[in-house]
């Protein structure tokens, strides 16, 4: 596929949304080894660390994942990475009461992760993509007019 066909695509489905105008974009890359290595530091480090970022039910899931000894580190990045795309999608005014452990991602690991948070206008909509590979992982975020605002 050319990379106009592509763009032409990306322009059709972003129409074809509930999305009206791109508000913002956000996008941000994590090396996961680097959140890997904070996680193994001192317990006391781990709980501040993680209640600082995590919404209490990713905190919860991400407990529940330590229990089971499941990947906990790229659950984590996945979520690190999605607010930070977030906060970056958002306007200078309220980035500055930003608090990642006001937001939720629900689901980071599917295919179709999305974010929550009281601070979300109902004339918001969030896309949020992102993906893995190796050592890296990427998140973007489009923070878009809702179609059914008024306007």
């Amino acid at each position: 596929m050319s990379l106009s066909r592509s763009v032409s695509f990306t322009q059709t489905a972003i129409r074809n949304a509930t999305i009206a105008n791109i508000l913002g974009l956000g996008i941000d890359l994590v090396y996961v080894p680097r959140i890997t290595a904070l996680l193994s530091r001192k317990p006391v480090y781990l709980a501040k660390f993680t209640r600082r970022i995590l919404h209490h039910a990713e905190y919860n899931r991400a407990a529940s994942m330590i229990e089971s000894r499941e990947r906990h580190d790229l659950f984590i990045a996945r979520c690190w990475s999605i607010k930070e795309a977030l906060f970056k999608s958002l306007d200078k005014s309220r980035q500055s009461s930003f608090q990642m452990r006001d937001w939720n991602t629900i689901d980071p690991g599917s295919s179709k992760p999305t974010v929550r948070g009281e601070a979300i206008s109902k004339d918001e909509d969030f896309f949020v993509s992102v993906t893995h590979d190796g050592e890296y992982l990427l998140a973007a975020v489009i923070r878009g007019q809702s179609k059914n605002s008024s306007q």
